[in-house]
């Protein structure tokens, strides 16, 4: 079994610490074939095990926890998902690869359209499931659902179809070890952190995203609870060079939901 650091849904790869211009992030690598940038949603690193898993029978995939989430360091400099663009492409840079397949997911693919506004050149394909960072309300409508107002147990139902979000469920979240419900708690304060006000926007994005070169598809679940029709009409709209497909039986982690069929896709899109 390789190190996971105590993470055992991840007995699959290797967890590491990375050192990105002085910021130690921890990142797991797994698998072989082409590389693939996998970039989590706010469930962290170990909310991804399943997808990571069936991905890693594709690529040899890099999925590091963001700044803050997880195991990874934060300095003061890095509060915006904007900075989070710059410092993933100093991650491309400092692992020496080049145009690799880019997929995110949720506030990870909020990070991944960011990286690719300001060097649209640097992914093969892109690959954006569930889709943050436009803005999420206007003055009479929410599109986006307000996850700092909602309960664990909301939050975790309207997640994901089938089981909860890691950490959604109380009476298992107070029988994880010490260790887990820190890192549950540091990904929850990130998220606040990045996420809080414009509430998971980027109001400058969606004037930047017609730059973001390679083949690029949205995905959204067929049951997303999360966002609305009118923000998914949002993104294509601004991001017209995407192609855009519902996955059926899946949430907003759909990559949660769906594993086998997220990475079989993601896979058939990159060899295109």
């Amino acid at each position: 079994m390789m190190d996971t650091g105590g993470l055992d849904e991840l007995d699959f790869g290797t967890l590491s610490t990375v050192s990105v211009r002085g910021t130690a992030i921890e990142m797991l690598t797994a698998g072989s074939g082409a590389p693939l940038l996998f970039l989590h949603g706010l469930d962290g690193l170990e909310g991804s095990a399943g997808v990571l898993r069936e991905l890693a029978r594709h690529f040899t995939v890099y999925a590091p926890s963001h700044p803050g989430f997880g195991g990874s360091e934060r300095p003061a400099r890095l509060d915006r998902v904007d900075d989070l663009g710059y410092f993933y492409l100093d991650l491309l840079t400092l692992l020496a690869l080049d145009r690799p397949v880019i997929a995110g997911v949720s506030f990870g693919a909020w990070a991944a359209a960011e990286m690719l506004t300001k060097e649209p050149g640097r992914a093969a394909h892109l690959v954006l499931a569930s889709p943050l960072g436009l803005p999420t309300a206007n003055r009479r409508e929410q599109h986006v659902a307000d996850i700092f107002m909602l309960s664990r147990q909301e939050l975790g139902a309207r997640m994901q179809l089938g089981d909860p979000t890691p950490g959604s469920d109380m009476a298992v979240l107070t029988r994880l070890p010490e260790e887990r419900i820190r890192r549950l708690m540091r990904n929850d304060e990130a998220a606040s952190l990045y996420g809080w006000t414009p509430y998971m926007a980027n109001p400058k994005l969606g004037d930047r995203l017609h730059r973001i070169a390679p083949p690029a598809l949205i995905l959204w679940g067929s049951d997303d609870a999360i966002v609305s029709a009118e923000y998914r009409a949002a993104w294509a709209d601004a991001m017209p060079q995407a192609a855009v497909e519902t996955m059926p039986d899946a949430g907003h982690r759909l990559h949660a939901d769906q594993p086998g069929a997220f990475a079989n896709r993601v896979a058939q899109f990159a060899a295109r």
